[in-house]
C-alpha cells in the first residue's frame, strides 16, 4: 500500500512521466508492437468512437427538423447518447437526460411502439428501477416478437438479476431468429457472467473473422482469456481491442487488469496512474478505472472508485451481483454496502 502511494504521490503532476513508463514497461514485455504505443492512443481515450457516436446525434437532429414526427430519429438520439454514457465516453450527467428527452418525445407520438418501449426500459434498467425494466421489455417482444434488440436487453437484465437460465433462453431465442449473427457478442457477454470462458473463448474466436476492424469480440475474447488463466494470451488479445477501439477506457481497464494478473505490475500501476491524473480533467468511468486497482490487488483504490461509481449512478454497476472481476473483494462489508445501496430485489444475484 505505502509503496503504491508513494509512487502516485512522486509523479501526480506529470501524466508524461505515467505515459514513458507505461509504453517502457509494455514494450519490454515484448507482448505488443511497437507501433501500437504511440502516446496519441492511449490519450485519445476514444476519441474515433465518442466523435461517431455524436455525429449520429447531429445527423438525427438533421432528420427531426425535417420531420417532427420521426420516431426512429428521437430513439436514435436517445440510444447514441446511452452508447456514450455506457461506453464511458461522456458521463451520466451529459447524456441520460438528453436520451431521457428524446424519448418522451418519441413517446408522445407513438406510445405503442416496440421500439418505443424497449427504449423506456433501457432508460429504466440505467436508473437502477428493477421493477420497471423488465416489465418495458417484456412489453416491446410481446408487442413485436421479432424484436431481438429488446429480447437482448431483457437478457441483460436477466443476467444482472442472476436468472441465468431465463437470460439464456432469450439467446437462445434471439439465435434463432438472426441469420445473419448479429448478437454473438451479446450472447458472449452472458456466457461472461456465468464464468464459461471456454464457451466464450470460441464463441469470439467465431466472431471476430466477421469483421476483425472491431475492437469488441477481441475485448471479450481478452476476458475469455484472463478467466481461464491465459494471461499472456489475454494481454496481447486486449493490446489489439485498444488498439481498435482508440483508446476507449473500457477496453484500457481490460487490459490494464490483465496485465495486472499477468504479473506486469509496474505496466498496470502505469496506466492506472496515468487515468487518475487524466480523470482530474476528463470524464473517465470510475468502475473501468476500479479494474485495474483490482487486477494488481489494490482493493481500498478499487473499492474507493466503485464509492464514486455508486454516487454517480454509473452504467457499469448494474453487474455488480455478477461481475466476475469483483470476486477478489465481493465478502469486504464496503462492496457489500455498494450492494446493499443498490436496492437488487430479494432473492437475486449470484449464491454468496
Amino acid at each position: 500500500m505505502e509503496r503504491t502511494t508513494h509512487f502516485y504521490s512522486s509523479i501526480m503532476l506529470h501524466p508524461r512521466i505515467f505515459l514513458w513508463l507505461l509504453f517502457f514497461f509494455l514494450v519490454s514485455c515484448g507482448s505488443a508492437d511497437q507501433e501500437f504505443w504511440q502516446e496519441e492512443i492511449i490519450e485519445s481515450l476514444g476519441s474515433k468512437y465518442r466523435t461517431s457516436f455524436q455525429q449520429n446525434i447531429e445527423d438525427f437532429n438533421a432528420r427531426i427538423r425535417k420531420d417532427s414526427q420521426d420516431v426512429p430519429a428521437y430513439l436514435g438520439i436517445a440510444e447514441s447518447n446511452i452508447y456514450l454514457f455506457i461506453f464511458g465516453y461522456v458521463s451520466r450527467d451529459r447524456t441520460v437526460p438528453e436520451a431521457r428527452m428524446a424519448f418522451r418525445h418519441a413517446y408522445q407520438i407513438d406510445s405503442l411502439s416496440s421500439e418505443v418501449h424497449r427504449m423506456s426500459g433501457i432508460l429504466s434498467f440505467l436508473d437502477w428501477d428493477w421493477n420497471s425494466a423488465p416489465k418495458a421489455f417484456i412489453r416491446a417482444i410481446e408487442t413485436d416478437p421479432q424484436n431481438l434488440s429488446a429480447r437482448h436487453w431483457y437478457s441483460l437484465y436477466l443476467a444482472a438479476m442472476g436468472r441465468f437460465a431465463e437470460a439464456m433462453a432469450q439467446s437462445d431465442t434471439i439465435m434463432t431468429m438472426d441469420p445473419n449473427e448479429d448478437f454473438l457478442i451479446g450472447r458472449g457477454s452472458l456466457l461472461y457472467f456465468q464464468h464459461q470462458f471456454e464457451e466464450l473463448k470460441d464463441l469470439m474466436l467465431r466472431t471476430i473473422p466477421r469483421d476483425s476492424t472491431l475492437p469488441w469480440g477481441y475485448d471479450w475474447l481478452g476476458m475469455a482469456y484472463n478467466g481461464i488463466e491465459e494471461h499472456q494470451a489475454s494481454i496481447d488479445t486486449y493490446v489489439k481491442a485498444f488498439e481498435l477501439s482508440d483508446g476507449t477506457v473500457e477496453v484500457g481497464a481490460g487490459l490494464g487488469h490483465a496485465l495486472g494478473l499477468g504479473g506486469r505490475t509496474h505496466a498496470a500501476e502505469a496506466m492506472a496512474g496515468y487515468y487518475t491524473s487524466r480523470a482530474q480533467s476528463d470524464y473517465l468511468p470510475p468502475v473501468q478505472r476500479s479494474f485495474i486497482h483490482l487486477g494488481i490487488g489494490e482493493y481500498d483504490q478499487a473499492l474507493a472508485l466503485l464509492e464514486q461509481a455508486f454516487k454517480e449512478k454509473s452504467w457499469f454497476l448494474i453487474f455488480i451481483q455478477i461481475e466476475p472481476w469483483y470476486d477478489p473483494i465481493r465478502d469486504q462489508p464496503r462492496f457489500q454496502a455498494i450492494l446493499d445501496k443498490m436496492n437488487f430485489p430479494e432473492g437475486t444475484g449470484i449464491a454468496k
